[in-house]
């Protein structure tokens, strides 16, 4: 029987050890130079070669803790299950719901993503869409679904700022001092106050200032049409307790 010569169990420990290792440590552990070799052996292990650090970075994966997206980072190296970081920008764009604009993708991995991008779209591997002055990238095969969720994002993102703006709490330092203020009134006034507010807004008020403040806007109408009845006095919307004590029975 052949004996042999070049075992992965002291390669195995000494990943468990240091979790990630360069190839000169591999070498060490298996005692040969021989890249055939080498990559034979890891193989064995099931390897991951680094996407960042031009990959001379290697784990395992049973020591990786990959995260939702398959990523694993390990003293700023960074690993992903799916391999190379072409193949993983690959991977990302077409299990996402909504595709990468390239900066997503950058924030995401962690690394400069422009020339990967750049030679997916170009081998026609992705496709993409131009919105605004950037390039969203999208699956070549579900890309219109991706496309439409991303526009329906960016236009609720876009009605919400506007619906600040046009409530008057478009600064978050207002909304914070409005949040505190409707802390330290009671029930009644809250909704008398947020009532007020949407009438000032006039049509669909009440739903706005039910987003902003996150009262029900049921509890807003009412608010409303209070004030509009004015039959509202300051003593019917004091605190439990104030006023003048009672008069005691003798």
């Amino acid at each position: 029987m052949r004996k042999v010569r070049y075992g992965t169990d002291k390669l195995k420990e000494l990943f468990f050890k240091n979790k990630v290792l360069t190839l000169d440590s591999v070498k060490e552990a298996l005692g040969t130079t021989v890249k055939m070799t080498i990559f034979r052996k890891l193989r064995v292990l099931s390897y991951r070669a680094s996407y960042s650090h031009a990959g001379k970075y290697y784990t395992l994966d049973e020591i990786a803790e990959y995260d939702e997206y398959g990523l694993w980072t390990f003293n700023r190296i960074h690993f992903s299950k799916n391999g190379s970081l072409i193949n993983t920008i690959k991977c990302l764009i077409d299990s996402s719901d909504k595709g990468y604009f390239a900066s997503e993708l950058k924030n995401l991995l962690k690394v400069r993503v422009q020339e990967p991008v750049l030679k997916l779209y170009t081998l026609q591997k992705v496709y993409r869409q131009q919105i605004g002055g950037a390039y969203l990238y999208l699956s070549v095969n579900k890309w219109q679904i991706q496309f439409e969720k991303r526009k329906q994002l960016i236009e609720a993102a876009e009605s919400e700022k506007n619906l600040y703006f046009v409530s008057g709490f478009d600064s978050i330092e207002v909304r914070s001092c409005l949040h505190l203020f409707l802390s330290t009134l009671n029930e009644k006034q809250r909704r008398l106050y947020v009532g007020f507010e949407s009438m000032k807004l006039g049509r669909g008020g009440d739903a706005i200032m039910s987003k902003i403040t996150g009262i029900n806007v049921k509890t807003i109408a009412t608010g409303r049409k209070e004030l509009l009845s004015h039959d509202i006095t300051p003593e019917r919307i004091r605190t439990h307790g104030a006023g003048r004590p009672s008069f005691k029975k003798n």
